[in-house]
């Protein structure tokens, strides 16, 4: 009996102070998360805090805003390339007008000298009509005058003009008949103003012609400039669009890499592996700190099973232990049973010593049971624990599944760029067909200003001037569709990139995939050892059932030796179910001892740090 009470008090002191240590192990593991915690919310905002899909999104926006500048700035070039060809139009429609008008005043002035050879009404009625649209064009060539050269030389014009027109009605319609000195001085005069105002509308063609080549030369330069700024705007798009992918794509996969490293150490039990310290709040940052919760819960829990195990090896070797003292003791009853003869009195004595050591046993076994309750509940908490770990990595793969789509939209998207490059190359190819319509529009122009003779030479050269010009087209036309095609090129070369990227995050995803299917595993694991701590609970009720039925017995004998000391044999008898009894007792607390042993076998299976170690 004393060496029961003993082993009992050994047993509580030791299992008080695994309690106390297995408390304080749980509380620095608080505390320090606490303090991870405080940590990260010190941080200030940084890329940690952004999510993948979001990092991937502002490359993206990078690149079109880029663009979008690039496509500005040309724009803005063609804008004003299309001012210059206006200004080059309008400078052919007045070198034309110029042509005409000096055609017209030649032709009013030879209406003029032909009234003063024949005085006929025909030639006053042409002048007339000659005179009105002379007018008409003088009119609408002074509108369009840009300095003061030329105004200079339209004032000129003007009033020789005028003069021309004085001279008609004031001198030679009153001298209609006159002699053949005074008709011929009048033509001179006539023809020498004449010759004077097509002089001055010459000086201001030419004046013309030169603002429209310098317009010309504006619109080449102009040209010039819009494609060096597309060719530099582009190649800086792709190449800084290209290195923040490439600094993303690095990024990404290097931390989701180390989760991955990390995971699967635990998965095979390895619990020494080092703590992610990556703070931040985009899905890496959320797998992060899930991982190492799980890693501290299954660190927690492993040593509170661990304990508990040892408890129970401990108390099992203990009641192994009581059960041997207790055969013993009912096998010397059985040896004494014939000294018993001589008095009932003593065999009383032992037998009340015998059930108070019978109702010890019984308390043993009942605490040995409330901590099996305890194991059971212990595995039932590392299996919901593995559990949530197993649907925080499903989180995961939804999370890379999400990932994997924002890429291939993104791969869309740089192939509708492409699409609309290709829409480029059609808008051009209907300005080439724009361009060889003017070019033969200008062909046949000239052909008709040859067939005019030397009316038409100013109307040729600007027919030669439209047909240069609609050449120069057609090589701009020409460098134009080189440069879509590049970007089409350099498109496809982005399309290309996101594609790999893309399948590094599939390969990501299926590597998360992989560490779930380990975490199935040990959940299976953990399942288990659930069932085989649930046997042992089993164990400990038909145990204490048995040590009840032996309880019942030693108080029969007590009884039978107390009523008589002609039950010797009886009792004898009894003394040996009793020693049959506790061989069972032994042979449960063996079993017991077996199965803390293969619970302790299967926490050795994980590795943990030495100063989380409690094993």
């Amino acid at each position: 009996m004393k060496l029961l009470r003993k082993g009992k008090e050994k047993v509580s002191k030791v299992k008080k102070e695994k309690i106390k240590k297995s408390r304080g192990g749980i509380n620095k593991i608080k505390h320090r998360d606490a303090k991870g915690k405080a940590t990260k919310n010190n941080k200030k905002f940084s890329l940690h805090n952004i999510s993948i899909g979001w990092k991937y999104g502002i490359v993206i926006i990078t690149i079109f805003i880029l663009l979008s500048i690039s496509t500005a700035l040309v724009s803005q070039t063609l804008f004003d390339i299309q001012d210059n060809m206006d200004t080059v139009e309008a400078q052919g429609d007045r070198a034309v007008l110029t042509t005409e008008l000096s055609a017209q005043i030649q032709s009013k002035g030879l209406s003029a000298m032909n009234f003063i050879q024949f005085g006929n009404e025909t030639h006053r009625s042409d002048f007339e009509t000659k005179k009105a649209r002379i007018d008409e064009l003088l009119e609408f060539l002074g509108e369009n005058i840009q300095n003061e050269n030329q105004q200079s030389l339209y004032n000129e014009v003007l009033a020789n003009n005028q003069a021309l027109d004085d001279m008609f009605y004031n001198d030679i319609m009153e001298n209609v008949g006159a002699t053949e000195d005074i008709r011929r001085l009048y033509s001179n005069r006539f023809s020498s103003s004449t010759n004077t105002t097509s002089l001055y509308l010459e000086y201001l063609r030419d004046m013309i012609i030169e603002d429209r080549d310098q317009a010309v030369a504006d619109a080449d330069q102009s040209q010039a400039f819009a494609m060096t700024m597309l060719l530099a705007s582009m190649l800086i798009s792709l190449i800084i669009g290209l290195v923040l992918v490439l600094i993303i794509s690095r990024y990404v996969s290097k931390h989701l890499n180390r989760v991955v490293k990390t995971s699967d150490q635990i998965a095979t039990g390895d619990l020494t592996a080092e703590t992610i310290n990556y703070q931040g709040k985009d899905e890496i940052g959320r797998l992060s700190s899930s991982i190492n919760t799980m890693k501290a819960q299954l660190i927690t829990m492993i040593n509170q099973i661990s304990e508990t195990s040892n408890q129970v090896r401990s108390e099992s070797e203990q009641l192994n232990q009581s059960a041997n003292d207790v055969k013993t003791g009912t096998e010397q009853i059985a040896i004494t049973m014939e000294e018993l003869a001589t008095g009932t009195e003593s065999q009383a004595t032992y037998a009340g010593d015998l059930a108070e050591t019978m109702k010890a046993f019984a308390d043993r076994i009942n605490a040995i049971g409330a901590s099996s309750e305890t194991i059971n509940d212990s595995s039932r908490v590392v299996l919901e624990e593995t559990q949530a770990g197993n649907t925080y990595m499903e989180k995961s793969i939804s999370q890379m599944t999400t990932i994997d789509q924002i890429v291939k939209d993104a791969v869309k998207k740089v192939s509708g760029l492409d699409e609309q490059s290709k829409q480029i190359t059609k808008l051009v190819g209907v300005i080439k067909d724009i361009a060889d319509q003017t070019n033969l529009l200008a062909l046949n122009a000239a052909i008709e200003a040859a067939r005019a003779g030397e009316h038409g030479k100013g109307f040729a050269v600007v027919a030669d001037e439209v047909r240069k010009l609609a050449e120069q087209v057609n090589d701009s036309i020409g460098d134009i569709t080189g440069i879509v095609q590049t970007i089409q090129q350099e498109s496809r070369s982005v399309s290309d990139a996101l594609s790999k990227g893309n399948q590094e995050v599939e390969q990501g995803k299926d590597d998360i995939e992989r560490t779930g299917v380990r975490f199935k595993s040990i959940e299976e694991a953990i399942a288990t050892m659930t069932t085989h701590v649930q046997t042992v609970m089993d164990g400990l009720v038909t145990l204490a059932a048995d040590s009840e039925q032996v309880n019942g017995s030693v108080q029969e004998i007590a009884s039978i030796s107390e009523e008589s000391a002609a039950g010797v044999e009886e009792t004898s008898a009894s003394a040996e179910e009793a020693s049959t009894s506790m061989e069972e007792v032994a042979s449960g607390s063996q079993m017991l001892m077996d199965s803390a042993n293969r619970l302790n076998e299967l926490i050795r299976q994980f590795k943990i740090d030495e100063k989380h170690n409690k094993i």
